[in-house]
């Protein structure tokens, strides 16, 4: 989502003012500085807590970091103290879209009603129309565990089920949404289905997507109630194993909207992956995710410079954007020519050019001579996006993701 950019910023010859650090704030999440921006907005909210400008981008820097109801009642503040002239357009939407995604479908109605035109507009509409068919707030999942085999060369699948039709769904924490094939959807009983324009892939392709609501949706024996789905054309799903094996068409995706009420765990060692109520991870055994555009990016680092990479287990290879090779130390002149075909939950694409014999680390986690294609991907507007750990990557860790915190120590 795009935030704030209309922001009027003023400058004084005393302490910054609010637009001062809001544009401080600003720019350091644009460089990916999560931990400044974060130190900087809670500073000046303390000089002055009621300012717009500083709401506003507080707001963000509490999504970046998982904190969605922190970032609900800064906006709420925002809209309630500002003027409505310095609400940059479209605020109503993105309040009404934080409150949907954080299963607060019953408050979220009236405000993507609001968003009546901009890019978003038909998917806020149709976020509204799915209200009436959901409960009030999201079915709390009950303390719960569950672990199940992890198959060879695929991707990690767990079984869900709708009205006791229990399926395989592939695990993508690359998918901001659980999404189904129109099939499947009809198989499963989604109601209430209306256009929502389009999303882009992982490679930066559009797709027309749809909403529905998907009835008595369980994630093993974890019941989650009615939750809100997208549906995809047949065929828009399509993954490959990582050893060259013929493609599959999975027909559901478990995406991070229910992950995230999840902890998560791939384990190699075991051949398993498993499903557990949050608990959290320490800070000293696990980094901070930053959530953008509802992707889950983890701070990688890369000849001694952080890059933000989306942890991704639909995408076959680890890659690096064009924002990324640009970061690296000559990393035009490092990328040479290449041909290798990269499978996402999308479909595919094929890189040109990869970066040779680099060394990665990230948690716990240290890989040598790792080799990266050079993808073109759709990035967040307000925050760098600089690659991807894909499976061949995650495959060799023990993987853990919980209340926004991963851990990943390799195994192998």
């Amino acid at each position: 989502m795009v935030w704030l950019s209309a922001c009027a910023l003023q400058s004084t010859a005393s302490a910054p003012s609010a637009a001062e650090s809001a544009q401080a704030i600003a720019a350091a999440v644009r460089a990916g500085r999560i931990d400044q921006a974060d130190a900087l907005r809670r500073s000046a909210l303390q000089r002055q807590p009621d300012a717009t400008s500083l709401l506003l981008w507080s707001a963000l820097v509490s999504a970046l970091l998982w904190q969605d109801e922190r970032a609900i009642d800064e906006l709420r503040l925002a809209r309630w103290h500002g003027p409505l002239a310095d609400l940059p357009a479209g605020s109503d939407g993105t309040l009404g879209e934080l409150l949907f995604h954080a299963g607060r479908y019953g408050e979220s109605k009236a405000l993507l009603l609001a968003a009546t035109d901009g890019v978003a507009a038909e998917r806020r509409q149709a976020l509204a129309g799915l209200v009436d068919a959901l409960p009030w707030r999201a079915v709390a999942a009950e303390p719960f565990a569950s672990e199940r085999p992890l198959a060879s060369g695929e991707v990690p699948e767990f079984e869900c089920a709708a009205a006791d039709r229990r399926r395989p769904f592939a695990i993508d924490t690359g998918s901001s949404m659980t999404t189904l094939s129109r099939s499947l959807a009809a198989e499963l009983g989604v109601r209430n289905l209306r256009p929502a324009g389009s999303a882009v892939d992982g490679t930066g392709r559009e797709v027309a997507i749809a909403l529905g609501v998907l009835p008595a949706f369980a994630v093993g024996d974890a019941r989650l109630g009615d939750v809100p789905v997208l549906v995809v054309e047949d065929g828009r799903l399509a993954l490959r194993d990582l050893f060259g094996g013929a493609e599959r068409a999975p027909q559901g995706i478990l995406g991070l909207d229910q992950l995230s009420r999840f902890r998560l765990t791939l384990d190699p060692v075991r051949q398993s992956v498993a499903f557990e109520s949050p608990r959290g991870l320490s800070e000293g055994e696990s980094v901070q995710c930053v959530h953008a555009d509802g992707r889950v990016l983890l701070p990688v680092t890369i000849a001694d410079l952080q890059f933000w990479f989306v942890l991704d287990t639909g995408a076959s290879h680890s890659s690096l954007t064009q924002a990324g090779l640009q970061r690296l130390p000559d990393g035009e002149r490092s990328a040479v020519p290449s041909f290798r075909r990269v499978r996402t939950t999308g479909g595919g694409t094929v890189a040109v050019r990869e970066v040779r014999d680099q060394v990665l680390r990230c948690s716990l986690a240290r890989w040598r001579g790792v080799t990266l294609p050079v993808i073109a991907r759709t990035a967040s507007q307000d925050f760098p996006m600089h690659g991807v750990l894909g499976l061949d990557l995650l495959l060799l860790c023990r993987v853990t993701i919980d209340r926004g915190r991963a851990r990943l120590q390799a195994v192998r």
